[in-house]
């Protein structure tokens, strides 16, 4: 720091010293008036040598990144929901999307959280809780939509069945379900399973086990009403 600010004040010594010199030589005629730009240059590299000086350059890390008290509310937000959207965060803290999305690159860049792209939305996720945090995220990202809880609903209490059945039962077309069985496979929340049928059949794996076997408690505490 000591070093940059040297160079700052040679910088604005030298450019003060030639400014001056320009406007003070007499068989120097520009078109455009020199004293005024040796005022508008000295003005800038005034303003220059104090911010250096007295404020310095303010760069965000690790350290410093959580000082803001926007960004701590994010940190804390996206620990208490991980697998929110940008939206969404910003409309529960009271943000303008592109304020928000501004801080969250922050802390993305300084490794406090990661972001992944789940049906389109980029959603968000501490990097403290590893793989788990991230596949945690995931996971309630894709359950937020009513009809994903409801497969996966059907599917642990009627486990072993195929694409057409779930549909027919939960009276979805079969594209939707198709659809939102991919999300579901992807999060490994579920299993598919061809050894006695032609068509895969599905069953819940380990951890949609456990987010089901806490269904209301999930939807009380995190997801709230469905998106």
């Amino acid at each position: 720091m000591r070093f940059l600010n040297t160079v700052v004040l040679t910088l604005v010594f030298f450019l003060s010293v030639a400014v001056t010199s320009c406007a003070a030589a007499p068989d120097i005629q520009p078109a455009v008036d020199m004293t005024t730009i040796a005022v508008i240059v000295t003005v800038v590299s005034l303003l220059l040598a104090f911010f250096f000086l007295m404020g310095g350059v303010k760069y965000v890390t690790p350290e410093n990144v959580l000082d803001t008290e926007v960004r701590k509310n994010l940190y804390e937000y996206i620990d208490e929901y991980p697998g929110s959207h940008l939206r969404e965060i910003a409309r529960e803290l009271d943000l303008k999307p592109s304020n928000a999305a501004w801080h969250l690159r922050k802390l993305e860049q300084t490794n406090l959280i990661r972001s992944r792209e789940i049906g389109g939305k980029k959603v968000y996720y501490l990097v403290e809780g590893g793989v788990e945090a991230k596949q945690r995220a995931i996971a309630e990202s894709i359950l937020r939509n009513q009809n994903a809880r409801n497969i996966m609903v059907y599917l642990s209490e009627h486990p072993g069945k195929h694409l057409l059945e779930i549909a027919h039962a939960l009276s979805i077309n079969h594209h939707v379900v198709k659809w939102h069985i991919n999300k579901l496979y992807e999060a490994e929340l579920i299993e598919g399973d061809t050894t006695n049928s032609a068509y895969p059949v599905y069953y819940p794996t380990e951890i949609g086990q456990q987010l089901i076997a806490n269904y209301n408690e999930y939807l009380k505490t995190t997801v709230g009403q469905a998106a």
